[in-house]
């Protein structure tokens, strides 16, 4: 990710905030010279990580405003997916050979310079040239670019800016963000990065207030900033979300903000992207949706089937139901789905249920459960989740999960 030395040409501070002038482009030359930069790292697939490198500071040389394009370089390079070269593995051991021939012969002489090559060559099986290659193929900047990022200028421009963004919450003390959905995939990112952080309930969404690298208390603060700013992406592809930071600058702390905003027809946000489809951890969960479009859909009846659902406090965790069905009257009912499922997921699933004390959600469970060889293990485990829910509660399904049994159980315990 990117720097502070990136960031500062694009700060600003002022009445104790902290504003990022997003790189702009209103004559249409940045992303002409950024399409410029894609095309040359994909001609420039199968060579050293140096050489890519220096190919892309050589082009940032020639714009005129080389300070605020610095970071371009970087971002695209991060992008890049590079693999060390064949061989690597034996660079150790042929410097190893190579030092000590070097060492036998000190001091050099003229004219000697591959003789050392050659004797260790001899040693390991290897001619000089591919012993001189081999010397240092371990380092960073041997790896080679297998594959260059599929992405043209405009979309590496809004890549830039979300780095900047985030090369931001390097120097935060703490940072809050809020969304109106889709929190089991920001959950997942704040989880994934190990970050200190409590949860409030804030009206029907919640609020995560995470601790920042610049936090008194914080060790490896670099390391820690870098995991911080992993979850921001996940954030952005939320609906409606919301961050602010209280990030120190010398010896003061000054808010930065940054959000989501309507765009007009056509728009781009100077950041992040529009909030990404709902996604299904299973077919029987795609199956679900798509009977109830089928069935329910287009106004034909006063449900609606949402994928994203705020997560429900169950304890010391939180419980993220798969879907939320809601009524026109505000009555809403929390689904449930349970299939092919180990006695320890059912268990620890049975758990959260009871922690959270839900009377309106419905399990819709998969019959194969209460049957087969693991029966003994999985049974118990499967009476301890209808328990904990109930068990007029459960819509049981053999194939797939129909939509009309779902909303006849939500009609019942849905609560406003």
């Amino acid at each position: 990710m990117l720097n502070r030395s990136h960031l500062e040409p694009f700060v600003r501070e002022t009445d104790g905030t902290i504003r990022v002038e997003y790189l702009a482009d209103p004559e249409g030359r940045v992303v002409e010279f950024l399409n410029r930069l894609c095309r040359l790292v994909r001609r420039l697939e199968g060579c050293p990580r140096t050489m890519v490198a220096e190919a892309l500071r050589r082009q940032e040389r020639r714009v005129r405003d080389a300070s605020r394009l610095a970071g371009i370089a970087k971002a695209l390079l991060d992008l890049c997916d590079f693999v060390p070269p064949r061989g690597a593995g034996r660079a150790a051991a042929v410097r190893e050979a190579v030092f000590r021939a070097r060492g036998k012969r000190w001091p050099p002489v003229p004219g000697d310079r591959l003789v050392p090559y050659e004797e260790a060559g001899a040693e390991l099986g290897f001619d000089a040239r591919e012993m001189e290659r081999l010397l240092y193929a371990d380092a960073p900047g041997a790896r080679v670019l297998k594959r260059a990022p599929t992405l043209d200028g405009r979309a590496l421009l809004a890549r830039y800016n979300v780095e900047l963004a985030r090369a931001v919450l390097l120097d935060a003390e703490r940072v809050r963000f809020t969304a109106r959905g889709g929190w089991r995939r920001v959950f997942s990112a704040v989880k994934a990065a190990r970050l200190m952080h409590t949860v409030t309930r804030a009206g029907r969404s919640y609020q995560v207030e995470v601790t920042g690298p610049a936090a008194a208390f914080i060790v490896r603060s670099n390391r820690y900033g870098v995991r911080l700013a992993r979850v921001l992406p996940a954030l952005m592809r939320t609906p409606g979300w919301r961050l602010e930071a209280y990030v120190r600058r010398g010896d003061a702390v000054l808010k930065f903000a940054v959000r989501s905003r309507p765009r007009a027809a056509g728009e781009k946000s100077p950041i992040g992207g529009e909030a990404r489809r709902a996604r299904y951890d299973s077919k029987w969960e795609r199956s679900l949706a798509d009977d109830f479009r089928k069935r329910f859909g287009a106004a034909r009846s006063n449900w609606t089937l949402s994928r994203e659902t705020a997560p429900v406090d169950a304890g010391d965790e939180l419980f993220f139901p798969d879907f939320t069905l809601r009524h026109a009257d505000g009555r809403e009912a929390l689904v449930e789905l349970v299939g092919f499922w180990t006695p320890e997921y059912l268990e620890a699933k049975a758990r959260k249920v009871a922690a959270a004390q839900l009377d309106n959600l419905v399990l819709v469970v998969y019959r194969g459960l209460a049957v087969g060889g693991e029966r003994a293990g999985r049974g118990v485990a499967l009476d301890s989740l209808t328990a904990a829910a109930g068990m007029d509660r459960i819509v049981w399904f053999a194939d797939k999960p129909r939509a009309a049994e779902v909303v006849k159980a939500a009609e019942r315990w849905a609560r406003g």
